[in-house]
């Protein structure tokens, strides 16, 4: 058998790995909340967009901190 260098390796953070979760983190929470900030934005009158802009930057820091966690730093 030949060797597989990267069959079996021992990095717990591998560089696409990493790459991977932050992006998906990031787009799902910026999406996930700016969706749920559109909604409250319609529920309770506000002007168009103030909902979706505050929705999305707690989306993004929400992921920064999931990030963070997980990564470990």
């Amino acid at each position: 058998m030949a060797d597989n260098p990267h069959r079996g390796s021992s990095d717990e953070h591998s560089s696409e790995g990493v790459a991977g979760a932050v992006l998906g983190y990031l787009l799902a929470g910026i999406v996930a909340w700016g969706f749920l900030g559109w909604l409250a934005g319609k529920f309770l009158g506000l002007p168009t967009g103030i909902g979706i802009g505050v929705g999305m930057m707690l989306g993004a820091a929400g992921a920064i901190y999931l990030i963070m966690k997980r990564l470990g730093a």
